[in-house]
């Protein structure tokens, strides 16, 4: 267990790599015939797990001290392939291994296996491959080739899914049209679509991607390229500036295509004083009030928007709630519980959560194995008054490594 102690923060980080950048440029790289390097490296779990399933699935993977360099353009899909505790993993690879002959069947570990997969077997039996799954949970056995045509997707629970699509269809004999429905997280999908078109890979879209247009019988060209500072993890950093004093997180793009850039127009509306200079982001303490935040698009911050209301004057309001009843945990459920136990008043109707400073008390909380919740409990707990203890601390692995030596490093009374 760890307990984190109230504690003013201060000091200069680099971001933690992005996983979703390196999940994705894993993808394309063993589709790519030769040899592609990848510098800053994500080494998390979900990262670890991804390069796995590369490497299981035909494409030689060596690990330096700085960098990774994937040899691809050897797909040979075939027995089990274990996704770890990665959702984007599971459902990207599946439409991957779509591409092979022999059957293949994905599963992975802990919560994982609770996570719905069922939108994948209709567009894929569509599309020429057959899919089948445990009553719309993992494992997930597929089998191809895939030829490609015209499918239909829907893209109100997940956009996964589709990033798996947009990276495997290029590879199908004929051209492709995906049609989708209710997309929600665009921005995952505009980050697959340039690391698509980075590796040479052609396609056209509509503005809103409701029409994804892709050309049939391409090649992906391996390429060196370095993943980008992750604002997921850096979020919960500049949020521990903005409550306990004053951070920087170095390695961030101001033009980044991550959904969770989003943290510094929150982080701007509760009042904190923010600061971006080339790759370089500061977040120092002001006055903190409620606000109001749609978090449909970039549902991974609501636990550091959560953690960050926890500390605003007045009752904060965010929206998109109903996209975290599919995570790790049930996060809204367990966002509710866990940050009441320590004190806030937390409310979750619908769609919506309304969070209210109350009275801080020391407390023990369960992430309940979800990486994202011992985080914010871990940084909620700066400005409060009383500490608090977190059971299985080292669900962070999952995403971010180093998060709690980092916060010490910050000058958090971590122990």
């Amino acid at each position: 267990m760890k307990f984190v102690e109230p504690s003013a923060v201060e000091g200069s980080l680099p971001a933690p790599p992005s996983k979703s950048a390196m999940q994705r440029l894993v993808a394309a790289a063993l589709l790519a015939e030769g040899v592609t390097t990848i510098e800053n490296p994500s080494r998390c779990e979900d990262s670890i797990a991804t390069m796995g399933v590369a490497a299981a699935l035909g494409a030689r993977v060596d690990e330096g001290a700085d960098r990774v360099t994937i040899e691809g353009g050897r797909l040979e899909p075939r027995g089990t392939l274990d996704c770890g505790e990665s959702g984007l993993g599971l459902r990207m690879f599946t439409a991957i291994a779509a591409l092979g002959r022999e059957e293949v069947v994905l599963t992975g570990r802990g919560s994982l296996l609770a996570r719905p997969v069922a939108m994948m077997e209709g567009p894929l039996a569509a599309l020429g491959a057959t899919c089948r799954t445990h009553d719309g949970m993992p494992p997930i056995s597929v089998r191809g080739p895939m030829r490609g045509g015209h499918v239909e997707v829907d893209g109100s629970a997940s956009s996964q899914f589709l990033s798996g699509l947009i990276l495997a269809l290029p590879r199908c004999e004929t051209d492709s049209e995906i049609r989708v429905s209710g997309l929600r997280s665009a921005p995952y999908v505009r980050m697959t679509i340039s690391v698509a078109r980075q590796f040479g890979v052609r396609l056209t879209t509509s503005d809103a991607f409701s029409r994804i247009a892709v050309r049939g019988g391409q090649s992906y060209r391996p390429t060196a390229c370095r993943v980008e500072g992750d604002y997921s993890g850096a979020a919960f950093l500049l949020v521990a500036g903005a409550l306990a004093g004053r951070v920087t997180v170095t390695g961030l793009g101001a033009g980044s295509l991550q959904a969770d850039l989003a943290i510094l127009e929150a982080l701007r509306r509760a009042g904190a004083q923010v600061e971006v200079a080339g790759d370089a982001v500061t977040v120092e303490r002001r006055d903190l009030f409620a606000f109001a935040f749609d978090a449909t698009d970039c549902p991974d911050l609501f636990p550091p928007i959560a953690a960050l209301a926890c500390h605003c004057r007045g009752t904060t309001v965010i929206t998109g709630a109903g996209r975290l009843r599919g995570k790790e945990s049930d996060r809204a459920a367990t966002l509710s519980a866990e940050l009441s136990r320590m004190g806030a008043e937390v409310r979750v109707e619908e769609d919506t959560m309304a969070i209210t400073k109350g009275a801080w008390r020391e407390a023990t909380v369960d992430p309940h194995g979800d990486h994202r919740i011992a985080m914010a409990c871990a940084t909620a707990a700066l400005a409060a008054t009383k500490g608090v203890g977190i059971r299985n601390p080292e669900c962070v692995h999952k995403s971010y490594p180093g998060f709690f030596d980092d916060l010490a490093a910050l000058g958090a009374r971590v122990r």
